[in-house]
C-alpha cells in the first residue's frame, strides 16, 4: 500500500482479557446475531460487494468475475436479547419456575415448547399467574432460538398487551418487550428479500413472505413505542436501555444511514467502552468510511475482549488486511475463523471467493490455477449451503452454473440474487447477469426487460460490455413489439453505440484504451451501429465501417503475426473481412461514389481470385453483382450488362441478375429481350412476388395497363395479405378509367374509380404506412372521381369549381403528411397540382420547382406544368416577366422532345399571348424594349402558326383552322406595332424631358446648396484663424507673465536668504553689544518689558507672491484653454499686487529716502544716515517681521505681542 498502516497481528498473539460486563442491571444481555438464518451464534451476512465487469466467454458473452469482491462492508450488527438469570445460570437445566401471585408455582420443560398445544396456552398461563417480564422474554428467546419466529411474535405482543392494560402499566416492562420485539423483526429482515420479482420463473417466493422494507417498518413503530414507554417511566436519555440504542443503530445502519448511527454509537461507547456490539458498529462504521487501520484496531480490541465472540472478529481483520494489501494475512485469518466454527458461512465464503481470484491469476501454473479453481467453488458451495439467502454466494455460483452450460440453474440462482440483493451493485449485478442468461437462451425481450432494469438503477453509468449489450438488444425487433417502441429503441441504441464510438475515437493512448477493455476490439458492435444508422445517415454509416474494417485489420495484423512461420506462408483469407469491405462499397455505391465502390469490390474480388469453395463462391457471386449494380447507378450500362452475364455464366439461375439484364433491355427499347429474361424467371419461380412486381412494372413501361391488371389480379392468388400488390392494383383501375376513350371504357369509367379506391384503401388496411396508396386516394379525392355521376355538378360551373377547391384542399393535407415518405418528384407534382386547382400559383410553382429538381430538371412534363402556372400567373396579373417565364419553360419542354408540336404550338401561343398583354398595358406600365421584343415574338408566333396551319401530315395534336386563326389573329395584332411604338416612344421621350428637367433643378439646387455651403465654411474657417490668433496671443502674455512670476519668484528667494543673513549678523551683534561695558545707557538695546505680548506678524509679502504665484500659475494653464479667462486673472493679479505695494509705501517713515522703496518689495535704506546699535537691532527685528516693505520705527515697537506668538528669532533675543 502506498500510505503506511499499522502492523497486523495474528487474532491468537493478543493476550486475553475478562470483558467487563454488558449489564446496566442483574440481568445479562446475551449476543445474538440478526443476520443469520438460525437464532443464535451464527455469523452475519456480509455485504459483498458487486464483480468486476464481465470478461469475453468463448459464447461470445461476459461473465463476472470475482477479483473486486475484497471491498466489502464489515458484519452488520448483531442484536442484544434479553436473558433472564435464570436461564444463563445453567445450559443443561431446561426447565423453569413460574411464580404467579399468592406464591403459586409451576414448572415448565422448556423442551415442551415445541408441542403446538402447550404453546398456544402459555400466554394465557402468563397472564392468568401475572408473570414478570423476564418470564414472558424468557420464553419469547427460546421460541426464537428455536426458530419459532411466529410464536416468539405472538408472545411479545400479547405481553405488551398485558403489561399495557390493567390499573397501572409497567413501563419498563413495555420498554424491554418492545425493544425485543423490535430486535425480532431486524433478525426476520436479515433472512427477507428486499424486493419480491413478480416476473420471476425459477426462483419464485411464496405470497406471504414479507419483504425487508415490511420488517424496517415494524422494528421501527416497536422502537418508538419503547420510546414512548420509557419516557412515560420517568427515565431519562441517560439511562436509556443498551436493548434500544442498539435497535436504533441496527435499523439506521441496515436502511443506509451510518451518519445518523454514528452518533448513537459514540454516544454508546461513552457508556460502556468494551461493549461488543456497540464495537462492532463502530468497527462497520470505520470500514465503511475506509478508515481500515482504525476499524484493525477496533476488531483487534474486540478479539482481546472476547476472543470466542460469535460473530468471529477474525472476519473483519481478514476483510481489512485484503483491503490494506496483506491477502496472505487476510486468507489466514478466515481460514482461523473457519477453524473456531466450521458452520460459519461468511469466511468460508470469503476465501472461496479469494480462491476463484487466485485462479484468474496468469503468474500461477495452470495446474495450480485448476486446483485454486476447484477448491474456491467448492468453499462458496458450503457456504450457499449454509446460507441460501447471500447474495454474493448466489451470483458466484450464477457464473459457475452459465460456465457449465446450466442456464436453468443458473437462471435460479440470479433470480435469488435479485431478491436478495440489499445494495445497489448486487443488484445491479444480478439483473445484469439474468439478462445475459436470457440472451443466452434466446429470451430476448426477458433479457431486454432484466437489462433495462439494471440501466434505470446505473443511470447510465454502467460498464462499457454492458452498455454494448443493452444496445444490442434494444435494436433487434423482438417479437409482439410496437413499430414506435422499435423506432424509440433502435435511435436509442444508436446513441449508446455513437458513444461508444465517440470514446474509441478520443482514446489516445495505452491507458484509454485499455479503459475500453475488449469493446475496441470487437467490430461488430460497430457493424451493427452502421446497420442502426444506414436508413438515417449514410455518412454515419459509412464512419462505423470504416472503423469495423480498421479494428480487423488490425487484428489481421497480429493474428499474422503469431501464425506466420519461417517460411513465409500465404496469408489466409479473411472472409468477415470481405464481408465489411463489400458491405462499405455497398453503401458507396449507394451514396452515388462509384469509382470508389468499384475499387473495393474489385480489391475484394482479388483477394478472392484463389480462394475456392462455397463461401468464396458465394462472395464472389454477390460482389459481381454488386459491381453490376455500381455500374447501373453510375449509367454505364455495357459494363453493367457484362457483370450480370458473368454472373449467369456462374449461376445461370441468378433471377436477380435477369431481373437487372431485363430493365437494362428495356430502358435500351430491347422490350423482347426484356420480356424473355422475366418469363424465364416466371418459369423457375412463378409465386415469387418481387418477380411478379417486377414483371408488372415491365407491363406498365410499355403501356399494356390491360395485361398488367389481369397478371396483378392473378398475384393475388398467392398472397392476398400483399400491400403493394393492392396498391399496384389501385393503380391499374385509376390508370385505365382516367385513359378510357371508346365508349364501353367510358361507360366502365366509374366502376373503374371506384374500384381503384378500394384497392388502396385495402392497401392501407394492409399497411396504414403505405404512402403510395394515401397519394392514391388524395388524387382520387382532388380529382373528384368517388362521387356517382348523377350526383356531380355541371361541369364549368361554380358549384363545380367550389367543389373542386375545397376537394383540393382536403388532398393537400394528405399529400403533406406523407411528403417526406415518397420520392420528391411525384408527390411535390401531385402537390402542385392541388394548389393550381385552388387558384395558388405562386406555391404551385414551388411544387413543381421542387418537383423538377428531383427529376433533373429534364422531365417534359413537369416542364410543362410549370410553363401552365407561370402561364396562368401573368394572365391574372399582366406580367409580361411572368409570362417570359412561361415561354422560357415550354422553349426548354420543345428542346427536350422537338418531335412533340403540341409544344410548339404552345409556346407560339405564349409569345402571341404575351404581346397580346404588352399591347393592352399603358405606356407607363411596359418599356419601349419589351414592347419591340413582345412584337418581336408575336412575328414569330405568327410564322410558327403558319407554318402548323398549313403541315398536312397526318394527325395532328392540334385544330389546324384554330391554328389559322391564330396566324391571322397574330396579323392583325402586329398592324397595330407602328402606332403602339410610335405611342410609346412618344411617352418615354416625354418622360426622358421631364426627367431631364428635374435632373437640371435638382443640379441647380445642388449647386446653390454647394456655393452656401462653401461660403459658410469660408466663415468658419476665418473665424477659425481668429480665434487662433487671440489663443496665440493669449499664449504669449501668458508666457510672459509665467517668466515674471518666476523672476519675481526668483527675487523673493534672493531676499528670504539675506534675511536669514542679516538675522544671523543681528544676533552676532546683539552678543556683542550685551558684552561691550562702554556703550551708553541710552544707546543699549532696547528691551520688551515683562508680560508685553507681541503683536501677530502680518503676512510676509514672500507668502503673498508665493499665493500669487500659484493663482497665476493656474490662470496661465486655464489660459490655454479659455483666453479671456486667462486675461482678466493676470490682469487682476497686477492690480492687487499694486495696491499692496501702494498700502505699504503709506506706512513707511516721510523721513526716508524715496529711492529705497524697491519695486522689489524690499526694505528701503536710509541713505547715508548713521544708526547706532540699539536702532540697528530693531531694525533687524522689523526686517524679520516683514521682509518685503518695513514699517516705520514707532510701528517697530508696536509690534512686540506679535513677534512673541510669530517670530522665534526674538524670544531667542530676550
Amino acid at each position: 500500500m502506498p500510505r503506511e498502516r499499522k502492523q497486523f497481528e495474528h487474532p491468537l498473539t493478543h493476550s486475553i482479557e475478562r470483558p467487563t460486563s454488558l449489564a446496566h442491571s442483574p440481568e445479562l444481555w446475551i449476543i445474538v446475531n440478526t443476520d443469520s438464518t438460525s437464532p443464535s451464534f451464527v455469523l452475519p451476512t456480509l455485504d459483498i460487494p458487486c464483480l468486476e465487469a464481465p470478461q469475453a466467454s468463448p459464447s461470445g458473452y461476459c461473465h463476472p468475475s470475482f477479483s473486486s469482491l475484497f471491498s466489502p462492508r464489515p458484519p452488520v450488527l448483531l442484536a442484544i436479547v434479553h436473558v433472564p438469570p435464570n436461564m444463563a445460570e445453567s445450559a443443561e437445566s431446561r426447565t423453569i419456575v413460574i411464580v404467579g401471585q399468592g406464591g403459586i408455582q409451576t414448572d415448565l420443560d422448556l423442551d415442551s415448547l415445541a408441542d403446538a398445544e402447550v404453546a398456544e396456552v402459555i400466554p394465557d398461563l402468563l397472564a392468568d399467574y401475572s408473570a414478570e417480564c423476564k418470564d414472558w422474554t424468557l420464553i419469547a428467546r427460546e421460541h426464537w432460538r428455536a426458530g419459532r419466529w411466529a410464536r416468539a411474535e405472538e408472545l411479545l405482543v400479547k405481553g405488551i398487551k398485558f403489561f399495557a392494560s390493567g390499573r397501572l402499566a409497567d413501563h419498563m416492562a413495555l420498554v424491554n418487550l418492545h425493544a425485543m420485539l423490535a430486535h425480532l423483526h431486524l433478525a426476520l429482515s436479515r433472512n427477507a428479500p428486499k424486493s419480491i420479482l413478480a416476473t420471476a420463473k425459477y426462483d419464485i417466493l411464496q405470497s406471504e413472505t414479507h419483504t425487508k422494507e415490511y420488517h424496517y417498518n415494524e422494528a421501527t413503530t416497536q422502537l418508538n413505542r419503547a420510546e414512548e414507554a420509557l419516557r412515560a417511566s420517568g427515565t431519562g436519555a441517560d439511562e436509556e436501555p443498551i436493548s434500544v440504542a442498539m435497535g436504533k443503530i441496527i435499523l439506521y445502519l441496515a436502511r443506509g444511514q451510518p451518519n445518523v448511527a454514528h452518533p448513537l454509537v459514540d454516544r454508546l461507547l461513552q457508556r460502556q467502552p468494551n461493549n461488543l456490539a456497540a464495537l462492532t458498529a463502530q468497527a462497520r462504521l470505520q470500514f465503511a468510511r475506509r478508515q481500515h487501520d482504525q476499524a484493525l484496531v477496533t476488531y483487534q480490541k474486540m478479539l482481546q475482549l472476547s476472543p470466542n465472540m460469535k460473530p468471529d472478529p477474525r472476519i473483519g481483520l481478514g476483510l481489512c488486511a485484503w483491503v490494506l494489501g496483506d491477502r496472505k494475512r487476510a486468507r489466514a485469518a478466515w481460514e482461523r475463523a473457519i477453524h473456531q466454527d466450521a458452520d460459519s458461512w461468511a469466511p468460508l465464503l470469503l476465501l472461496g471467493l479469494s480462491l476463484l481470484n487466485m485462479a484468474r491469476e496468469l503468474q500461477h501454473p495452470a495446474d495450480k490455477r485448476l486446483k485454486y479453481e476447484t477448491a474456491g467453488v467448492s468453499h462458496v458451495q458450503k457456504a450457499f449451503r449454509l446460507n441460501n439467502k447471500s447474495t454474493a454466494a448466489a451470483l458466484a455460483l450464477t457464473v459457475v452454473a452459465s460456465l457449465g452450460d446450466n442456464i436453468p440453474l443458473a437462471s435460479k440462482l440470479a433470480e435469488r440474487a435479485i431478491q436478495f440483493a440489499d445494495n445497489r451493485r448486487h443488484s445491479v449485478l444480478a439483473n445484469s447477469e439474468r439478462g445475459r442468461l436470457g440472451f443466452i437462451s434466446g429470451n430476448l425481450r426477458e433479457a431486454l426487460n432484466f437489462v433495462e432494469q439494471t440501466a434505470k438503477r446505473l443511470s447510465g453509468k454502467g460498464p462499457l460490455e454492458f452498455t454494448v449489450l443493452h444496445a444490442s438488444l434494444l435494436a433487434y425487433p423482438h417479437l409482439g413489439m410496437p413499430a414506435d417502441e422499435l423506432a424509440r429503441n433502435q435511435q436509442t441504441a444508436r446513441t449508446m453505440l455513437s458513444d461508444v464510438q465517440t470514446l474509441m475515437s478520443a482514446a489516445t493512448t495505452e491507458e484509454e484504451m485499455a479503459k475500453l477493455r475488449g469493446i475496441s476490439m470487437d467490430p461488430d458492435v460497430f457493424v451493427e451501429l452502421a446497420k442502426l444508422w444506414q436508413e438515417e445517415s449514410m455518412e454515419k454509416a459509412i464512419t462505423s465501417y470504416q472503423t469495423a474494417i480498421s479494428i480487423k485489420a488490425d487484428a489481421g495484423s497480429e493474428d499474422l503475426a503469431d501464425t506466420q512461420t519461417e517460411s513465409q506462408e500465404r496469408k489466409p483469407v479473411d472472409y468477415a473481412a470481405v464481408r465489411l469491405s463489400t458491405n462499405l462499397a455497398s453503401l458507396y455505391a449507394i451514396q452515388g461514389q462509384t469509382e470508389a465502390a468499384e475499387g473495393m469490390f474489385q480489391e475484394a474480388l482479388q483477394q478472392l481470385s484463389s480462394e475456392t469453395g462455397k463461401e468464396a463462391d458465394m462472395l464472389k457471386t454477390v460482389i459481381a453483382y454488386d459491381l453490376g449494380r455500381a455500374n447501373e447507378q453510375s449509367g454505364d450500362a455495357g459494363r453493367a450488362t457484362q457483370w450480370f452475364r458473368d454472373v449467369l455464366r456462374q449461376h445461370p439461375e441468378h433471377m436477380e441478375a435477369k431481373v437487372r439484364l431485363s430493365t437494362l433491355a428495356a430502358a435500351a427499347g430491347r422490350n423482347a429481350d426484356a420480356h424473355n429474361y422475366l418469363k424465364e424467371c416466371l418459369r423457375a419461380d412463378e409465386s415469387n412476388l418481387t418477380l411478379r412486381s417486377a414483371y408488372t412494372n415491365f407491363l406498365i413501361s410499355i403501356g399494356s395497363y390491360k395485361e398488367a391488371l389481369a397478371f396483378t389480379s392473378q398475384t393475388l392468388k398467392y398472397d392476398r395479405k400483399d400491400a403493394f400488390t393492392f396498391t399496384a392494383l389501385a393503380w391499374l383501375h385509376f390508370t385505365l378509367g382516367r385513359e378510357a376513350k371508346s365508349p364501353a371504357d367510358l361507360a366502365e369509367r366509374s366502376k373503374q374509380y371506384l374500384r381503384s379506391a378500394e384497392a388502396y384503401e385495402r392497401a392501407l388496411s394492409i399497411d396504414p404506412t403505405n404512402a403510395i396508396a394515401a397519394q392514391g386516394l388524395a388524387i382520387a379525392l382532388a380529382e373528384d372521381t368517388l362521387v356517382p355521376k348523377a350526383l356531380q355538378v355541371a361541369p364549368g360551373s361554380v358549384e363545380e369549381m367550389k367543389t373542386r377547391t375545397r376537394l383540393a384542399g382536403q388532398a393537400l393535407s394528405i399529400l403533406g403528411r406523407i411528403k417526406d415518405s415518397l420520392p420528391e418528384g411525384a408527390v411535390n407534382v401531385n402537390i402542385g397540382h392541388c394548389y393550381f386547382i385552388r387558384g395558388e400559383e405562386e406555391r404551385a410553382i414551388e411544387a413543381y420547382g421542387a418537383a423538377l429538381s428531383a427529376y433533373g430538371g429534364r422531365k417534359v412534363s413537369v416542364l410543362l406544368y410549370l410553363c401552365r402556372a407561370w402561364y396562368a400567373y401573368a394572365i391574372k396579373e399582366s406580367n409580361f416577366s411572368a409570362m417570359g417565364q412561361a415561354l422560357s419553360y415550354a422553349t426548354r419542354a420543345f428542346h427536350v422532345q422537338p418531335s412533340d408540336r403540341a409544344i410548339l404550338y404552345n409556346v407560339a401561343m405564349i409569345q402571341q399571348k404575351a404581346a397580346e398583354i404588352m399591347l393592352g398595358l399603358d405606356p407607363s406600365k411596359r418599356l419601349l424594349e419589351e414592347l419591340q421584343l413582345a412584337l418581336k415574338r408575336a412575328q414569330e408566333a405568327v410564322t410558327i402558326f403558319r407554318a402548323l396551319a398549313d403541315d398536312k401530315s397526318g394527325p395532328l395534336p392540334y385544330d389546324v383552322d384554330l391554328a389559322d386563326q391564330r396566324a391571322r389573329y397574330g396579323e392583325g395584332l402586329l398592324r397595330k406595332a407602328p402606332e403602339q411604338i410610335a405611342k410609346q416612344e412618344t411617352y418615354e421621350g416625354e418622360a426622358a424631358a421631364r426627367v431631364e428637367e428635374a435632373r437640371r433643378v435638382r443640379a441647380e439646387e445642388q449647386a446653390r446648396i454647394e456655393a452656401a455651403a462653401a461660403t459658410r465654411q469660408a466663415e468658419i474657417d476665418a473665424r477659425a484663424a481668429e480665434l487662433a490668433e487671440e489663443r496665440r496671443k493669449a499664449r504669449e502674455e501668458a508666457r510672459e507673465w509665467q517668466e515674471q512670476l518666476a523672476a519675481q519668484q526668483a527675487e523673493d528667494e534672493v531676499r528670504k536668504n539675506e534675511r536669514i543673513e542679516q538675522r544671523k549678523r543681528k544676533k552676532e551683534d546683539r552678543d556683542i553689544v550685551d558684552d561691550d561695558e562702554d556703550v551708553p545707557e541710552g544707546e543699549r538695546r532696547r528691551t520688551k518689558k515683562k508680560g508685553e505680548r507681541k503683536k501677530r506678524k502680518p503676512r510676509r509679502n514672500s507668502d503673498a507672491s508665493d499665493d500669487g504665484m500659484e493663482v497665476d500659475e493656474s490662470a496661465a494653464v486655464s489660459g490655454e484653454e479659455d483666453v479671456a479667462a486667462s486675461r482678466r486673472n493676470a490682469i487682476a493679479m497686477l492690480k492687487s499686487r499694486k495696491k499692496k505695494k501702494a498700502q505699504r509705501a503709506a506706512h513707511e517713515d516721510p523721513d526716508e529716502d524715496d529711492g529705497g522703496g524697491g519695486g522689489g518689495g524690499g526694505r528701503p535704506t536710509r541713505g547715508k544716515q548713521f544708526k547706532s546699535k540699539a536702532i540697528i537691532e530693531d531694525s533687524d527685528d522689523d526686517d524679520d517681521d516683514d521682509a518685503g516693505g518695513a514699517p516705520s520705527p514707532a510701528a517697530s515697537s508696536r509690534a512686540g505681542s506679535e513677534q512673541e506668538d510669530n517670530g522665534a528669532s526674538d524670544a531667542d533675543s530676550d
